[in-house]
């Protein structure tokens, strides 16, 4: 990349985003051949890193790994877990492209401590395309740690769409992760609000948005049948936000992390004061509105959702 155009993503990050995402650089950086010479960059340097430092996770006890829907809270919860002293929770680092490619578990594990570390750097910012926002949490641990029990990703649509592509994926990763527990965090969330944001950001219709979101769903649903309370842990967005010290706290649990007070109301500090909606962005009739009812009533995990709340 030239000099003149690092300083304009230096000078403004925004520009530069909207270069590689919708700009003439998306040709580039959405092609295989990039991607492939970027995946050869993550296998030499994390080998390095393993080289340099092979016993750095031998404290690891779980690994933690996100499923869901994009835009339904998985980088607030991520971000939070990742400010506790024992964990590390990276941003959207599409581990499960690292298992695709055969990488090694202490690879990986480099991987998400180095973008945990990038994102602490950047602010925890999210949703830069739409309302943004920082989950940055003072005087915690974003981006470092005490003593690492914890580490994991907060990728969830993308990870849960890979899931359901190739079969073979779940075993490919537990036997990488082979020595550590693997958990996985469900975020929840009123199904009209990312329905409406995937129509938003991805230029989607109605019929596209919502046949993508159920599709997600029936294989959440074949998560359900095939973990059980110890493995898969169900967070939902309202909850969360509504009574966050509770909630954190039964994540921590979950997770094997002990969570003091302080670290909770840090991490509560941040949130909004009331769960916030998306499904104003879009136009919802009646006929949609009545489609997503049927839809949610195959799936136990999102009972008691309502297009007015």
């Amino acid at each position: 990349m030239s000099e003149a155009l690092t300083g304009t993503a230096r000078q403004n990050p925004s520009r530069i985003r909207r270069f590689i995402k919708k700009g003439a650089g998306s040709v580039v950086f959405r092609s295989q051949a990039y991607r492939r010479l970027l995946l050869f960059k993550h296998f030499i340097a994390s080998s390095y890193a393993a080289m340099r430092a092979p016993h750095l996770f031998d404290d690891v006890q779980t690994y933690c790994m996100f499923v869901g829907h994009n835009k339904s809270g998985t980088s607030m919860v991520g971000a939070l877990l990742d400010a506790h002293p024992d964990a590390i929770i990276s941003d959207e680092a599409e581990a499960l492209q690292f298992v695709r490619a055969g990488f090694s578990r202490n690879q990986i594990f480099h991987l998400l401590l180095r973008r945990s570390h990038k994102e602490f750097h950047k602010g925890r910012v999210t949703a830069r395309s739409l309302q943004s926002y920082s989950y940055l949490v003072p005087d915690q641990w974003q981006g470092r740690y005490r003593s690492l029990r914890v580490i994991g990703d907060s990728t969830a649509g993308s990870s849960t769409r890979m899931i359901a592509a190739e079969s073979g994926m779940l075993n490919q990763l537990a036997g990488i992760m082979r020595g550590v527990n693997v958990k996985f965090i469900q975020t929840i969330r009123n199904p009209y609000d990312p329905i409406s944001v995937m129509m938003v950001r991805g230029r989607r219709s109605f019929e596209n948005a919502i046949g993508m979101y159920f599709s997600h769903c029936e294989t959440l649903a074949q998560l359900h049948q095939r973990f059980d309370e110890e493995q898969l842990h169900m967070v939902r967005y309202e909850d969360f936000v509504r009574e966050s010290e509770l909630q954190l706290a039964e994540l921590c649990r979950f997770l094997g992390l002990s969570a003091d007070t302080d670290y909770l109301k840090a991490c509560a500090s941040i949130l909004h004061d009331t769960p916030q909606t998306s499904r104003q962005m879009v136009q919802w009739d009646a006929r949609h509105i009545k489609q997503v009812a049927r839809e949610m009533e195959r799936f136990d995990f999102l009972k008691g959702y309502h297009f007015e709340e």
